[in-house]
């Protein structure tokens, strides 16, 4: 190749040379102003923050864990009903009574 002669007689260096180009995923919003998130699930919520250089970021809000829901089955024993609650669960008499009580007071 007559060139890479050139080149190297020039002390230049002749390789290839190799361009990096980012792949840039691009979103369109429709006409009712809905984007489609390709890995997002239906249903997941973004928090949405405009940056000043004309950016956007959308961040997965993640719901806080509230408390367990426990729900149990009525039973009849002997002459009264019973709650009879799920194997692997335990309840605290006294948490019951507690919570009981507070339910009563933000009522009254």
């Amino acid at each position: 190749m007559q060139c890479a002669g050139y080149f190297a007689k020039k002390g230049l260096d002749f390789s290839p040379v190799q361009w990096e180009f980012p792949h840039m995923k691009t979103l369109t919003v429709d006409d009712r102003q809905r984007v489609r998130l390709p890995k997002a699930k239906a249903g997941q919520v973004f928090a949405y923050e405009p940056n000043s250089d004309g950016t956007i970021k959308l961040v997965p809000v993640v719901p806080k864990p509230g408390p367990r829901r426990v729900v149990a089955k009525l039973v009849k024993r002997g002459g009264g009903l019973f709650f009879q609650v799920p194997a692997g669960y335990t309840l605290d008499p006294d948490a019951i009574g507690k919570a009981v009580a507070e339910e009563r007071e933000s009522r009254s």
